[in-house]
């Protein structure tokens, strides 16, 4: 792997007075890993473009104009029949974790995907993760992006298991040795260096805590239960302020409050959902949203969920300043259109496929393409949604169906994988799909819906005989 990261640092050397383009997929690793290699080219003063997509769909492909080296970063490899025909006769690097397509005969192409080395892309290495190597590659100097790398990471949930796994965890070394990242087991609560405890409780939706998630009333008694204070010298204690003492015991109530509603199959997995590895970069501000690598994926995956990652793309590349605002701005925005999202599910509930066990709304007309996916994810700890079961949203427009879809941290442990299952379904009614095990997507026309749904219920389903 390292021999293809260098092979893909000598190309970009080589075509550094060319034209070059970064092309990058539009989450949190995506725009991590752009943010890692546009970086990178600064520091070398080679002048590059980015642009951000949310899949390499062939009409996608269709717009896009190869440059004398194009980069790919967190998408392209389950592509490659897509960009082949239009890019085959162009340098090209792929740096990717997603399962790649088979292809031969395109000699120009440099393909650093992890699955080529034995590794598992859900879990071992994010794009943003593979793009640092060519990073670290091109110049040591780069070791301090290893923390982009850890949050792309875990914005792409490779910490389920309670802790990051395989090349993660070199990068992480990485980051903790170059002093830019922190490593210590903590509570896994959202928020811990920039939220109240009893906020961050109220919204730990996986698992489910009963009593306690979506409760702030609920929270605020375990809290005294436990003899925990919530303020402390006139301010309100955040995860972080805990003492040791107090995490253990929370983390103890926490698991058996969990236990009572959890499927025996899966309570194996609760523990290490609930206390495990956290990351704290350390250039970042004590009570801000970015300390933590979990907040700071979430915050630079809202930028693009409103269609506007160049703005996280800058925060990552480190703008404290009017990029910042700007996303602290489009943060309040999101957290408004949040509640929009959850008043539709709350109005208007969810649907089932023919066997009962995917759930789904159709959120045309009410809720954005590029936000349907956060609502998902939002739903699966919704009281009128199934959080033990896949959920999908259904937005569509001018004839074609966009389709998110997302499951717990607990139903993934278990083994499923929605992106295979939203592949094979998307492909056999003419549409595409792809992404990851917990949080993928697809496309397909907007009559074939039914149809879809029905065939991606079935091989979900499948994944248990």
């Amino acid at each position: 792997m390292l021999a293809h990261a260098r092979k893909a640092a000598e190309l970009i050397k080589k075509q550094r007075h060319g034209s070059i383009e970064i092309i990058s997929h539009m989450d949190a690793d995506g725009v991590c890993a752009a943010a890692i290699i546009s970086k990178a080219l600064d520091r070398l003063e080679i002048k590059h473009n980015v642009k951000f997509v949310r899949m390499l769909y062939r009409e996608v492909v269709d717009e896009l104009d190869p440059a004398d080296l194009t980069i790919f970063t967190d998408l392209g490899s389950s592509q490659l029949q897509n960009l082949q025909t239009k890019y085959h006769n162009h340098n090209v690097i792929i740096s990717d974790h997603h399962e790649p397509q088979q292809m031969q005969g395109w000699p120009k192409l440099v393909h650093l995907n992890a699955h080529h080395y034995g590794l598992d892309g859900a879990q071992e290495i994010s794009g943003a993760g593979t793009t640092y190597l060519i990073a670290r590659e091109l110049d040591r100097a780069n070791l301090d992006l290893s923390a982009l790398a850890i949050v792309g990471a875990i914005g792409d949930i490779q910490d389920a298991w309670g802790k990051l796994l395989g090349y993660n965890q070199e990068i992480a070394k990485d980051g903790i040795s170059s002093g830019v990242l922190a490593q210590g087991m903590d509570l896994l609560l959202y928020g811990r260096h920039s939220r109240p405890i009893f906020k961050a409780l109220e919204i730990f939706t996986d698992p489910l805590i009963p009593g306690v998630s979506n409760s702030g009333p609920g929270c605020i008694s375990l809290l005294k239960d436990l003899d925990i204070p919530l303020k402390s010298d006139g301010g309100w204690r955040r995860p972080v302020d805990l003492t040791d003492s107090e995490k253990q015991k929370l983390a103890t109530e926490l698991i058996a409050r969990a236990y009572t509603s959890v499927p025996d199959e899966l309570v194996q997995y609760v523990p290490g959902l609930i206390i495990g590895e956290a990351y704290t970069l350390l250039k970042e501000q004590e009570r801000s949203m970015l300390r933590d690598a979990d907040g700071f994926g979430t915050c630079i995956n809202s930028t693009a969920r409103h269609e506007q990652p160049l703005i996280g793309f800058e925060v990552a590349k480190g703008d404290r300043g009017t990029y910042y605002q700007a996303m602290l701005n489009l943060l309040r925005y999101h957290r408004r259109n949040i509640a929009q999202g959850m008043e539709f599910i709350e109005q208007k509930g969810l649907h089932h496929g023919p066997k009962k066990y995917l759930q789904y709304f159709d959120g045309t007309g009410a809720i954005k393409e590029t936000f349907i996916g956060t609502i998902a994810g939002l739903t699966l700890g919704h009281e009128r949604c199934d959080p033990y079961r896949p959920l999908a949203g259904v937005v569509r427009e001018g004839g074609v169906a966009k389709i998110s879809a997302r499951c717990s941290k607990l139903l993934f442990l278990k083994g499923v994988d929605m992106a295979r299952a939203i592949r094979e379904a998307a492909r056999s009614v003419g549409g595409e799909g792809g992404g990851h095990a917990v949080a993928c997507g697809a496309q397909v026309a907007e009559d074939k819906v039914p149809e879809f749904l029905g065939k991606f219920e079935d091989l979900l389903i499948n994944q248990f005989e």
